[in-house]
């Protein structure tokens, strides 16, 4: 044990699992997004974790291409940005705990659609810059239309800046649906509300990673940035867009090989009942690492561009696969989700296996697998 610790320090600890993420592809799409309209900036969503990329790894890889800011969910997240020397500015999109900004004076905006809210950054935060989130009918956070006007003269009266108006599109991928025509409408009604106050906000943002991949379709009327998460990360949202690149690739390696005769079973409740004589590869990965327990029976990984299947219960560390057609050994690497969109263990088909969405697949990956930039 004490050498195994020694190891460890001395750097020759290697990872069971690793999650490779592509700077080349971060880089690209931020870029092709940002070529769909040049009126549109792009603002990278770097909430739950950079959607199981790491945080801190993924702002570092934005930072360098300046964007207008980076949005986070929580002040946790904003902290865990300004710990990675992230020099972009920061918007906090979710809600903030009044006390917990009774710290220090804090660098970043903040979305703001209760008094409550605007009352602590008065009080604790007044150099604050603020972006007032409207509710434009998705009936979760914001400020109704209807109370837009007073809601704007309050903060006026508070003294905060107002850098910003967001709202949010509950099915941006449909455009001429009633209910997403009447979410931009609202948006519009909004601006003209912030028009006749003489309050011109810098950013004006409804679009997120659908919004801005159908851009065309809303005909201008979206603001001048998007707030995109999973089109950064290279997964168009409606599974049709391919200028966008996966980023991340998780892999592990075969940890045990054995023979499986024909009748026998594999697996917790046994749930896979060998038909013939095959060769079965333990890998040292399970649900509590992101691979979905749905896949069991059903998924797949890959070794080079040879699929194999998932067969048995996933277990909460382990997943047996059927080598019995490929040439591997122990110690060979596999790859759990693949970055080609059209390969079955890619995120968006492992993900509609499991009737998910690939956000799901994506945030449940493990903090504690190694994450290596390539």
């Amino acid at each position: 044990m004490l050498s195994q610790i020694v190891g460890i320090i001395k750097g020759n600890y290697s990872p069971l699992n690793i999650i490779e993420v592509s700077s080349n592809n971060i880089r690209h799409n931020y870029q092709y997004l940002s070529s769909i309209d040049k009126s549109i900036k792009i603002a990278p969503v770097l909430k739950s974790n950079a959607y199981g990329h790491d945080i801190k790894i993924i702002g570092k890889e934005v930072d360098k291409l300046k964007p207008p800011f980076i949005c986070v969910d929580s002040l946790y997240e904003a902290y865990e940005l300004q710990k990675a020397n992230i020099k972009s500015p920061i918007l906090i999109m979710g809600y903030v705990a009044p006390l917990s900004l009774k710290t220090k004076p804090l660098p970043f905006s903040f979305a703001v659609y209760t008094k409550e809210i605007v009352d602590a950054l008065a009080s604790y935060q007044p150099q604050a810059k603020v972006h007032i989130f409207v509710d434009t009918g998705m009936h979760r956070e914001g400020i109704d239309v209807s109370e837009l006007a007073d809601f704007v003269k309050y903060v006026k009266e508070q003294k905060l800046f107002i850098e910003g108006l967001m709202s949010h599109f509950a099915m941006a991928d449909k455009p001429n649906h009633i209910l997403t025509k009447s979410q931009v409408d609202k948006f519009q009604e909004s601006q003209k509300i912030m028009s006749t106050l003489k309050v011109i906000p810098i950013w004006i943002h409804i679009a997120n990673s659908s919004g801005i991949l159908n851009a065309e379709r809303y005909k201008g009327k979206l603001g001048n940035l998007a707030r995109t998460g999973l089109a950064l990360y290279g997964i168009d949202p409606m599974g049709k867009n391919r200028n966008v690149k996966p980023t991340l690739i998780l892999k592990t390696h075969i940890e045990q090989i054995k023979t499986i005769k024909a009748g026998e079973s594999i697996g917790y409740d046994f749930t896979f009942v060998a038909k013939r004589n095959m060769r079965i590869a333990i890998l040292p990965i399970g649900y509590h690492d992101g691979v979905d327990r749905r896949l069991s029976n059903k998924g797949y990984v890959s070794y080079k561009a040879k699929i194999l299947p998932i067969v048995g219960r996933i277990s909460m560390n382990i997943t047996t696969v059927d080598v019995t057609n490929v040439n591997v050994a122990v110690g060979t690497m596999i790859t759990i989700y693949s970055n080609d969109c059209l390969s079955e263990n890619s995120i968006q088909n492992s993900a509609r296996m499991c009737n998910m969405i690939p956000y799901e697949l994506l945030i449940h990956l493990t903090s504690s697998t190694k994450r290596v930039v390539i």
